[in-house]
Formats: structure tokens, sequence, C-alpha cells
């Protein structure tokens, strides 16, 4: 059985994306998908906008190997006790 790319720890999810296994976009997309799902019940999220988040994927998908970083593509949520400009 496949593992659902959110449920991927944020080093099981660099190595896909970096071996070819997993896009950004993939990986992205399943991450909107069990937000949106979840998010009702848990009200985790104050903001977020989708279009947003895949448009990013992609760019991020069309940087060459060589010039990702080693956390090319891993998601992060910034809390909202975090200060932060715009």
């Amino acid at each position: 059985m496949t593992t659902e790319p959110y449920r991927l720890s944020a080093t099981q999810a660099s190595a896909k994306i970096r071996t070819g296994d997993l896009t950004v976009e993939e990986y992205a997309r399943s991450l909107l998908s069990h937000i949106e799902k979840r998010d009702p019940v848990v009200k985790a999220w104050e903001h977020i906008n989708p279009e947003q988040v895949i448009a990013r994927a992609k760019e991020l998908d069309a940087i060459p190997p060589e010039k990702r970083g080693p956390l090319h593509g891993v998601a992060i949520a910034v809390k909202d006790v975090i200060y932060t400009k715009g």
C-alpha cells in the first residue's frame, strides 16, 4: 500500500522529491486535499490560498535538480503566534 504524500515526514517527502518519485505539485495537492477534509473539524488554518500553493509548487518543480536545496518543496506552516510582515 502506498503512503499518501500528506502522511510523509519532511525527511521522507524531501527524499521522494529529490529522487523524482514525488513532484512538489503532487505533494502540495495531497496536503491541500487533506487540509480541506480535516480543517472544518480541527480549525487549524487561519488563511490558506490553494491557487498560490499550486502555482508555487509548479515553479519549484521547474527548478533543475542541481539547483535545489535540501528541503526543496517541503511544506511548512507558520503559527499565528509568530510575527510576520505583510
